[in-house]
């Protein structure tokens, strides 16, 4: 795909908005082949060889400090994508194209570090920066700080192309809090990388995209983002796709009524035909049979389960109601033996009744027992026994109580003839 297909159209805007003194800078080259800077909103363009840039900055530092800083870091920009700097060579190969960027965006943080050094009025001072550099039919996206970029297009939305470098990413990142309540963090000002950054040399990311007819990029700063949610930011772009002036002033609106606190940058590309067909993600075969996979393992969860619940019960069934002799006509009902026939009790029965009092004083419910069995962990100690071994220990000892008052009575029952009818226990 030639890059002198692709048609694109431009829109941008940076003003002070919330703040009394404008910290945000931008510059936009629409035809780096030309080494021209600056663009004609709306007009249609056709992407050059060298392609099309667009940087924004956003300052620290208080008073004129951040103001300075960001505008040293575009003009430093500007100087690494200007001239002989940028040769044909570079501009054939991803890796040299992200290495062009990742250099700029270095050099960029030392001259900010070296003006805090000479001068103390600005020591101290820092930016962000987000740049887009349209080329070979894609976008090449570099970052430091929470500045961010956007791509929207009508079948796939919008997504985020940047990852913020802020702390309360980090704290989203590690499912500490959710995206949403990232949004109105009271730490959200707290950013991990910058230019300027006296803690060390910057680190900044780098990314690319393959364009696609329809894509709209925005780069902005966060008087637009920090204050305007993603999904209003999105239907306020799908609604004004005719023209990058109307969604660039009805996002400028939204900033306007979120109300803004800050200063706002919005830059935005639209590529309006020349570039891929976007297409939804497809699903891919390794994802299909992990899908399956994780199907198939549910449920044989389910069905394991199942036959431990069944298994269980079975087992609880088995110790409360325990079987009855044929021959003995009794009725149960709550714990009680109502025998329906005249008994004289002997000393065994009476012991017999009492360890069987015992025996089910012991019983756990049926809820329990699952209830045990689901929260004990597995375990290789073989003194840590289960639920139902503990219970078979405790009918022992019962069992072994009437032995021996069984053996304190026989003598005196030997030749005596019972009418009883003995329940089993």
């Amino acid at each position: 795909m030639k890059d002198s297909l692709i048609k694109i159209r431009i829109a941008a805007r940076c003003e002070a908005a919330g703040r009394p003194n404008n910290e945000d800078n931008y510059i936009i080259s629409s035809d780096l082949t030309q080494s021209q800077w600056g663009f004609e909103a709306d007009k249609e363009l056709v992407l050059s060889p060298r392609g099309t840039l667009l940087v924004v900055c956003d300052g620290m530092g208080g008073m004129n400090a951040g103001e300075v800083a960001s505008e040293i870091a575009v003009q430093t920009i500007k100087d690494a994508f200007s001239g002989d700097k940028l040769t044909d060579e570079i501009c054939k190969s991803p890796d040299s194209i992200k290495s062009l960027i990742e250099k700029a965006i270095i050099d960029a943080d030392t001259a900010i570090k070296k003006e805090g050094n000479v001068n103390v009025e600005h020591k101290g001072m820092g930016s962000t920066i987000v740049l887009a550099w349209f080329i070979n039919g894609k976008v090449y996206v570099g970052w430091c700080g929470d500045s961010r970029a956007y791509c929207y297009n009508p079948i796939n939305g919008l997504q985020q192309l940047s990852h913020d470098h802020s702390y309360v990413q980090e704290l989203v990142d590690a499912g500490k809090i959710t995206a949403d309540l990232a949004f109105n963090h009271p730490d959200s000002n707290i950013i991990t990388r910058s230019l300027g950054d006296p803690n060390g040399v910057v680190r900044p990311d780098v990314k690319e995209f393959e364009l696609h007819n329809n894509d709209i990029i925005l780069l902005c700063s966060d008087g637009l983002c920090g204050y305007v949610r993603d999904a209003d930011i999105e239907a306020t772009i799908k609604e004004h796709q005719t023209s990058m002036v109307e969604c660039r002033d009805a996002l400028w609106n939204m900033a306007e009524k979120a109300p803004w606190g800050d200063n706002v940058t919005i830059e935005l590309l639209q590529v309006i035909s020349g570039a891929a067909i976007a297409t939804k993600p497809k699903v891919s075969d390794t994802a299909k049979e992990n899908t399956s996979k994780t199907k198939g393992l549910k449920l044989a969860i389910v069905a394991l389960s199942v036959l431990l619940a069944l298994t269980i019960g079975f087992i609880v069934g088995t110790f409360l109601n325990p079987k009855e002799d044929s021959n003995t006509d009794v009725v149960t009902k709550d714990s009680a033996l109502v025998q329906q026939t005249e008994v004289t009790t002997s000393p065994i029965q009476e012991s017999q009744s009492e360890v069987k009092k015992e025996t089910n004083a012991v019983k756990p419910k049926p809820s329990q027992v699952i209830k045990e069995n689901k929260e004990m962990k597995p375990t290789t100690d073989s003194t840590q026994k289960t639920p139902k071994t503990q219970i078979s220990d405790e009918i022992q000892k019962n069992f072994d109580k009437l032995n021996s008052k069984t053996d304190s009575v026989k003598s005196d029952t030997t030749n005596k003839k019972s009418t009883d009818t003995t329940t089993t226990i």
